[in-house]
């Protein structure tokens, strides 16, 4: 996973949280062509509803987890500017009865996302929440990919980065990591007590690129999320 807060002191580069990089260009410089991204839908940060349409969640109250910054941000951005809500927001442990016992919606993410949404998706069976996938969601509103996390390199550490060639051993690991993953599915499907084919297709899923529609998509939510926040902040190593 990446990391949700800037890189500590004895870390030089990570994947960090697209929403806490923003909070933080005056420190950090980005990687470019790296993301963790999706065009669509990403099945592992999802809002579970007792409601069929997340516009009936006006007013209502819905768990929020405190394990991604970004993915919170995002649902707070798709119910001002696509849904036009403002729900009753309450932060809660990740443990989705409970959630959805105190709450009309709940959102969800990680590997509790993926197992939930493969266990207990709506499909018309009476008991089971309705399931949005806001990757999905992000994608009907504005036709674009969403960037959950980007790399990022401390500016203090920036020229020994580069003299290291860290960066470009990254995007060899990238396309090294692209050509194995139905290895790792088969390693990461027993922690998870998923099928190894549902965890391949979850990594096949997502966009480890940084490419323009990822841009695009990246400066549309930071437009919403941080009015402030102005792209000509962002430093490339």
């Amino acid at each position: 996973g990446c990391q949700p807060r800037p890189p500590e002191r004895a870390v030089a580069i990570s994947a960090i949280s697209s929403y806490e990089f923003a909070l933080h260009t005056d420190t950090l410089r980005l990687v470019p062509g790296l993301s963790i991204a999706s065009m669509g839908a990403v099945n592992s940060v999802l809002l579970f509803s007792w409601r069929p349409d997340p516009r009936e969640l006006n007013g209502a109250p819905v768990a929020l987890t405190d394990h991604s910054i970004t993915s919170v941000n995002l649902l707070r951005v798709l119910c001002e500017q696509c849904y036009h809500i403002t729900p009753e927001w309450r932060s809660m442990p990740q443990d989705l009865d409970l959630m959805l016992s105190a709450c009309e919606g709940a959102l969800l993410i990680g590997d509790r996302a993926l197992f939930e949404g493969v266990l207990r998706r709506h499909i018309g069976r009476r008991g089971l929440p309705y399931c949005f996938d806001l990757g999905d969601e992000w994608l009907k509103f504005t036709g674009l990919p969403f960037t959950f996390a980007v790399w990022a390199v401390r500016d203090d550490c920036a020229d020994a980065v580069r003299a290291a060639g860290v960066v470009p051993a990254l995007y060899a690991a990238r396309a090294d990591g692209m050509r194995s993953i139905d290895e790792m599915a088969l390693a990461y499907a027993p922690r998870l007590g998923l099928p190894s084919g549902v965890c391949a297709h979850y990594l096949r899923s997502l966009r480890y690129y940084l490419d323009d529609a990822d841009i695009r998509g990246l400066q549309t939510f930071l437009h919403y999320a941080l009015p402030n926040f102005s792209w000509e902040q962002v430093r490339e190593v």
